[in-house]
């Protein structure tokens, strides 16, 4: 019996030393992608009446909405959003998302429309970013 025990044992500790090494390199991840611009925010489709509340991350030249749970909306690339001038969100809006401190831009992403709700001071630096010219970007243009 313990000429079993000892490979099952064997067996189950290897699989928690597997899934520990597995968390931990997610975490890692994670932590990296955290380590780039981020901010709370909230999205809706063209035609939608309901927002979707997640963070928008700028990574490498991309922007992405993780929502809840991981579910993610884009990623959209920097060159091709076309950010439409901002205003204050209107009282529905306000009142679904429970904020008053926040601004609603339309946006364009390649002929598909929608809009994003975040303070104002992060509609700023998106509108940096966008609008900021990557190394390299249209370097090879006469």
């Amino acid at each position: 019996m313990t000429e079993l025990l000892s490979p099952v044992l064997l067996a189950v500790l290897g699989g928690l030393l597997l899934l520990g090494l597995l968390l931990l390199g997610y975490r890692i991840v994670e932590q990296r992608q955290a380590a780039t611009m981020s901010m709370p925010a909230a999205y809706r489709a063209e035609g939608e009446s309901q927002w979707r509340r997640g963070t928008l991350r700028f990574i490498s030249g991309r922007l992405v909405l993780r929502g809840p749970g991981g579910l993610s909306v884009g990623p959209w690339q920097r060159g091709n959003l076309d950010l439409g001038i901002s205003t204050p969100l209107d009282e529905d809006a306000e009142r679904a998302l429970d904020r008053h401190d926040q601004i609603q831009v339309p946006v364009t992403y390649l002929g598909s429309r929608f809009e994003l709700a975040l303070a104002e001071d992060h509609y700023t630096a998106l509108r940096a970013w966008i609008e900021a010219v990557p190394p390299g970007w249209n370097s090879q243009v006469a």
